[in-house]
């Protein structure tokens, strides 16, 4: 596994925030409740927990991990923000 630099790193933490901030809403519609793994502006992996989605990653060899989040569902959100 080799070494990413810290800008490398802030150049990958900076795509996941745009990809957050452009499509949390198509998110919300799609995976309401869910767990995803997203990676270079793509859902790559989907399932209920955080176990079942990060299981298969850390099979492979990666140098960064794909951005896991839970997304939440609509009747979670107050004015659009997790409550």
């Amino acid at each position: 596994m080799s070494e990413v630099g810290v800008e490398e790193l802030a150049e990958i933490l900076q795509k996941h925030n745009d990809f957050m901030a452009a499509h949390y809403d198509e998110l919300i519609e799609k995976y309401p409740g869910k767990v995803v793994a997203i990676e270079d502006g793509q859902v790559i992996a989907v399932g209920i927990d955080y176990g079942e989605v990060y299981r298969p990653l850390l099979k492979e060899e990666r140098s960064v991990m794909p951005l896991v989040l839970k997304v939440p569902h609509p009747d979670d959100l107050a004015d659009g923000f997790p409550i």
